[in-house]
């Protein structure tokens, strides 16, 4: 009886891995497909000027920041919860980062960044585990708080970067960075136990704790990854834009949120959770906000169109959840 028993427990198991693996690559056929849509549609649309070498090189430009803050998002999302302040934080990072350029030192302008960015991440982590805020709240706050400080360091509508650091903004400088950063990334998520347990609280954050988890440790490290990438793509925003701006970063949050679900994961983390995400929602939010522009929709009509989708991707992250659709 008892061999039987295991025979059965084996084949369920073998069932579940096979039903498990062809939700994933169902998952990521469909992100794939909707990749390759937007690509083939706004090629017609705009009669393969989309495609062109020059619309390339400016989708490349468009996305970079994007992409360097989707990919520390995973890091958030994974446990289960949202960063609401990441726009906020790339806005602030990029102020303080042109004020140090222009009155310091242009070459202090990056460690600035850096560290006002791994400072918010770190205030965040802390105002949740410590002061057991809820995450919602304690990054709103947070939003609230860096955007005034961002429109009370601002005297007009934006600031302007030093002439010198112009030759600073190069594909290849991004390109070496993006390359290095997304190397690190991947092999801390995918290769070492911080991606593992990080997964776990957002399957369950009481058996992730029965099992040895440090939950205060690896929630604050999370947003700390979440904040320094914040700050790495405001020093970039700053070289793209040529200074910092009041509306620096404003729509970053969504489209974050945005890119990661439509790359794949589920918007309460877990199992479901992938560097890829980031890699493939960034391409589609991107394409989509460049094929816009191209097709000569203007920022009202975009804004439309991203509010309907995060609706959209909200409900069907919501049902993947309660298996209604393929987590």
């Amino acid at each position: 009886m008892s061999k039987v028993n295991e025979t059965n427990s084996a084949v369920n198991d073998i069932k579940a891995e096979r039903k498990a693996g062809i939700r994933r690559l169902l998952s990521n056929s469909i992100t794939l497909l909707g990749l390759i849509f937007l690509v083939v549609f706004f090629g017609i649309v705009t009669k393969g000027n989309l495609l062109s070498a020059k619309n390339l090189s400016l989708i490349f430009k468009q996305g970079y920041a994007l992409l360097l803050v989707t990919l520390a998002g995973v890091f958030v999302m994974s446990t289960g919860n949202l960063d609401f302040s990441l726009g906020a934080t790339v806005g602030f990072s990029c102020v303080c980062a042109t004020l140090t350029a222009t009155y310091i030192s242009p070459a202090l302008s990056i460690p600035v960044a850096v560290l006002v960015g791994l400072a918010v991440g770190l205030i965040n982590g802390i105002s949740i585990t410590k002061f057991k805020l809820p995450s919602f709240i304690a990054c709103l706050c947070m939003l609230f708080i860096l955007t005034a400080a961002t429109q009370s360091l601002i005297t007009g509508s934006s600031i302007m970067m030093p002439v010198s650091m112009i030759k600073w903004e190069t594909n290849l400088l991004k390109g070496i960075v993006a390359v290095i950063y997304l190397a690190v990334m991947i092999v801390m998520f995918n290769y070492t136990k911080v991606g593992k347990q990080l997964k776990s609280l957002g399957v369950s954050i009481e058996a992730a704790r029965q099992s040895g988890v440090n939950i205060d440790r690896m929630m604050i490290l999370a947003y700390v990854i979440s904040g320094v990438a914040a700050g790495i793509a405001g020093f970039f925003m700053m070289l793209r834009t040529g200074g910092a701006a009041t509306t620096t970063g404003q729509t970053m949050t969504t489209d974050v949120i945005v890119a990661i679900v439509f790359g794949g994961m589920s918007i309460s983390g877990g199992a479901s959770s992938k560097i890829s995400a980031a890699i493939l929602g960034t391409l589609i939010v991107t394409i989509l906000n460049n094929g816009m522009v191209l097709a000569g929709y203007g920022g009202d009509a975009q804004q439309l169109v991203k509010g309907i989708l995060f609706l959209a991707i909200i409900a069907v992250s919501m049902k993947r959840d309660s298996n209604v659709i393929v987590k």
